[in-house]
C-alpha cells in the first residue's frame, strides 16, 4: 500500500512540474505572439500612413490629373479602402476624437500652439492617426496631435 502510494505521489509531482512547465511555455509563446502582433500592426500602420499621405497629395493635385491618372488614384483609394477593412475586420479600428480633446492614453502631443479662443488640450491637428483594439479596449498606436496650450500668468 505504501509503495502505491508512493507511485501514486511521485506520479502526481511528475504531472504538476509537466504543467508548471507547460504553462511557462504556452506564456512565453503568448507573450512573443504579442511583441510580433504589435510589430506586425505598427507596419500595417505605417502603411496606412503612406497611403493617407499619397491621398492628400493626389487631392491636391486632382485638377490637373487626366484620365489615367485619375483612375490610378481611384486605386489607390481602393487599396487604402481595403486594408483600413482589414483592420476593422480584425477589431482595429482608427482613434476617434469626439470632442476634440487630447488625451494623455491616446495621444501623443508633438507641438503645441496658443489659440486665446480655444481650451488647452483642444485637438488643431492630428498629425498621425491612432489606432485601438476595440475588442480588447488597447490603444495600439496613440495619435500624434498638434494642440492649444496657452501660457497662463
Amino acid at each position: 500500500m505504501k509503495e502505491k502510494k508512493d507511485f501514486l505521489r511521485k506520479k502526481l509531482i511528475e504531472f504538476q512540474l509537466r504543467i508548471l512547465d507547460l504553462s511557462h511555455t504556452l506564456k512565453e509563446r503568448e507573450d512573443s505572439f504579442r511583441v510580433r502582433e504589435g510589430k506586425f500592426f505598427t507596419g500595417l500602420f505605417e502603411v496606412l500612413d503612406a497611403f493617407d499621405n499619397v491621398e492628400e497629395t493626389i487631392k491636391a493635385k486632382e485638377d490637373g490629373m487626366d484620365k489615367t491618372a485619375r483612375r490610378l488614384a481611384k486605386n489607390v483609394s481602393t487599396i487604402r479602402k481595403k486594408l483600413v477593412r482589414l483592420l476593422k475586420a480584425n477589431g482595429v479600428a482608427r482613434l476617434e476624437f469626439p470632442h476634440g480633446r487630447a488625451s494623455m492614453e491616446t495621444c501623443k502631443v508633438v507641438e503645441t500652439r496658443a489659440s486665446e479662443m480655444l481650451e488647452d488640450e483642444t485637438i488643431l491637428e492630428i498629425v498621425k492617426n491612432g489606432y485601438i483594439n476595440q475588442d480588447k479596449g488597447k490603444v495600439l498606436r496613440k495619435a500624434e496631435v498638434i494642440t492649444v496650450l496657452n501660457k497662463s500668468l
